[in-house]
């Protein structure tokens, strides 16, 4: 048995970017997840996380997405550890986010979640005398209106931050915070967001991800402030 903190980490790294993948013949679940090779740090930290309560020496290996943009991805396989996680997140073979999947969880699955999916989009409004800024975070979650509101109501219990939901081209539910309660749901996550994805948090920034991102970095790696 792993701990509740345990079970929280591995099931917050499943909730966004992390796929389960079950092996039909002996039964064993696989854990795989991938980031943009500017999030490394991150994706090191959730490998790191995922050895330690798997008791494997899975290693982050390069390779490039899409044959174009550099990123790194690590598998973590445990039978014992990671069953449960997709009994519950794949009922049916497809991820599903019910009521059953938030019981027990608290911030740091919040977190991941948002360093996963989330964004903070800034706004820059022209006024006669002044600039104003406005910051939105956005969630996608579902194509089901069912579970976007069992997202909601999980974040909202946790944060206080009341979501509204808009349906984006192609059917995708996302979860929008705008003004106070951005911030609310924010300073809740804040402190637990990874140094290299601060800019997800970070309600001081005035500019795009790229702007945000070091010199180095934006010479290097191609940024999508959409998806970013």
């Amino acid at each position: 048995m792993i701990t509740p903190q345990d079970r929280e980490l591995v099931t917050g790294i499943a909730l966004g970017d992390g796929c389960l993948k079950r092996d039909p013949r002996f039964g064993g679940v696989t854990l795989y997840v991938s980031h943009a090779a500017r999030q490394a740090p991150y994706a090191a930290w959730k490998l790191a996380q995922m050895n330690r309560i798997c008791g494997t020496k899975a290693s982050l290996n390069l390779f490039s997405d899409k044959g174009r943009y550099p990123a790194v991805r690590f598998g973590v396989t445990s039978k014992k550890v990671l069953t449960p996680v997709h009994a519950l997140l794949y009922p049916s073979g497809v991820k599903r986010f019910t009521p059953e999947v938030f019981e027990g969880l608290g911030v740091q699955a919040l977190a991941l979640f948002w360093m996963d999916d989330g964004s903070l989009e800034v706004r820059r409004r022209k006024r006669p005398r002044s600039i104003k800024y406005e910051r939105t975070g956005w969630l996608p979650v579902s194509k089901d209106p069912k579970e976007a509101e069992v997202v909601a109501e999980w974040i909202e219990a946790l944060t206080g931050a009341r979501a509204s939901m808009v349906a984006h081209r192609g059917g995708m539910l996302y979860l929008r915070w705008h003004s106070r309660q951005c911030r609310l749901l924010v300073s809740a996550i804040e402190p637990l967001v990874n140094p290299c994805v601060k800019y997800k948090v970070d309600l001081t920034r005035t500019g795009t991800v790229a702007d945000w991102l070091s010199e180095s970095q934006r010479q290097s790696l191609a940024v999508d402030d959409k998806t970013a």
